[in-house]
């Protein structure tokens, strides 16, 4: 199923849709508008350069496929070489593990990522949300009544604070705040 994302300009969300579909309706628009692009799922904002065609625009949000000249990590499964900093009994005691640092830190990882706490998971939604709020409406009346009503979980001060936001920004908003009260409830 492919991601959904939302295109806004001034307030006012201008497409909506799968990355592709939401480029086609920007460009397709007769004003140079750049607008700004978020993912619904967890609001995190999309970079884009609009500058060209509608084919132009998407071929620049392809990932690189170019070979890396680097000879570190494994570039053709993905895998590329990070920093990572830690003392030398750290060090010491990755190397007796195992399949070595990278498969020891790799299931640490993994086994964290799946040991995330609904309070975790509600907070880190709080967060996308706020900030995608700030992003969008941060100026609007309501904006900071709505931020401290979000973390408050107070579903009629939310409501009340995004009541004069337009529409489709107030349901999307709408929307994510009552999946979060949903966890909460599922957390009592």
């Amino acid at each position: 199923m492919a991601s959904e994302y939302l295109a806004i300009d001034r307030q006012q969300v201008i497409a909506q849709g799968t990355l592709e579909t939401v480029v086609r309706q920007v460009k397709s628009l007769e004003s140079q508008l750049e607008p700004m692009v978020f993912s619904a799922d967890n609001c995190k904002r999309v970079e884009i350069d609009w500058q060209g065609d509608f084919e132009t625009v998407l071929a620049r949000l392809k990932p690189d496929t170019a070979p890396s000249n680097t000879k570190r990590g494994r570039p053709k499964l993905g895998v590329i070489s990070k920093e990572v900093t830690l003392l030398p009994r750290h060090w010491e005691w990755l190397k007796q593990q195992p399949g070595g640092a990278s498969v020891t830190l790799r299931k640490l990882v993994e086994q964290a990522q799946k040991q995330v706490s609904i309070e975790e998971r509600i907070s880190t939604q709080q967060q996308q949300l706020d900030r995608f709020m700030l992003q969008v409406v941060g100026d609007a009346p309501g904006f900071e009544d709505a931020s401290r009503a979000l973390y408050r979980n107070s579903k009629v001060s939310f409501e009340k604070a995004v009541s004069g936001w337009p529409d489709k920004i107030k349901h999307f908003v709408l929307v994510k705040f009552n999946n979060i009260a949903e966890m909460h409830k599922g957390n009592q």
